[in-house]
């Protein structure tokens, strides 16, 4: 089994991801998106050019853009979504490669996120695993993917670029838009309580209010994107029944419905 790790990075980031590559090993390769905006960021660091290592650039930005070029790029059976800010331990990649090979008819895994040492846990993970499906309340965070990459290529699935950072209004939540996706696909998913990856305990999302216009922006949207012209109403329901909390966090209920409808309208318009 070859491993992917698709690594997407901007500009001067390309200068990190040295940090994260493993000392050479037959089953792992890493396929580096690097997205260039300015000219003076087009050479490519010594590091990099080892023959387990293949680079892509490509002009512009969005974060999700960026990952569907590393995954058009990828050739190895499975592939681990990654940033330039994160670290790899041989363990992390057995645990990947153990699990795939345990349950053959996974096709998209979703794992746990280790911490440096004093950090705490990352987020609060299952001890068992489970299938996730349609109405799955599993926090995803993409570092913690991996998949088959024929089952997801074969399917023509991506990450939808209306979402992530880059994109025209909603700067979070493409895991979760493409979870969904795959689960529509009839991709199997599943988490599994196994370590693949080391990142900081950083989080800006966690520490956002539950009804704060960005989170409201994203619902309205995810919602269009899960059930069509039904947000609406949704959006509307959503409102009456959450009005007390909504107050509670100092706004105003219509506000919220606003910014619900905005997040839906952008998604249907386009």
């Amino acid at each position: 089994m070859l491993i992917n790790i698709l690594v997407s990075t901007i500009d001067r980031g390309i200068e990190k991801v040295e940090n994260l590559l493993l000392p050479p090993r037959p089953d792992l390769a890493y396929v580096i998106s690097h997205q260039v905006t300015d000219e003076k960021y087009r050479a490519i660091p010594q590091a990099l050019q080892r023959d387990d290592v293949k680079v892509g650039q490509l002009e512009g930005r969005g974060l999700c853009r960026n990952r569907n070029s590393s995954i058009a790029m990828a050739d190895g059976d499975v592939a681990l979504l990654s940033d330039d800010d994160v670290r790899y331990r041989d363990e992390y990649i057995d645990n990947l490669i153990e699990a795939f090979d345990r349950d053959r008819d996974m096709d998209v895994g979703c794992f746990r996120i280790a911490t440096p040492p004093g950090d705490g846990d990352y987020k609060d993970y299952a001890k068992e695993a489970y299938l996730l499906n349609r109405e799955s309340r599993h926090y995803l965070s993409t570092i913690e993917i991996a998949f088959r990459v024929k089952a997801i290529k074969s399917r023509g699935l991506s990450f939808d670029e209306r979402f992530g950072l880059g994109s025209a209004l909603n700067s979070f939540g493409e895991e979760a838009v493409f979870i969904h996706d795959c689960i529509r696909a009839g991709l199997q998913v599943k988490y599994f309580p196994l370590y693949v990856v080391e990142h900081a305990r950083v989080s800006t999302i966690k520490s956002i209010e539950r009804f704060a216009t960005i989170n409201t922006v994203f619902k309205g949207a995810y919602d269009a994107r899960r059930y069509g012209w039904l947000a609406l109403p949704a959006a509307l329901y959503d409102t009456l029944r959450y009005r007390v909390l909504i107050c509670g966090e100092g706004r105003r209920p219509v506000d919220y419905l606003k910014e619900r409808m905005q997040g839906v309208s952008y998604i249907l318009r386009k």
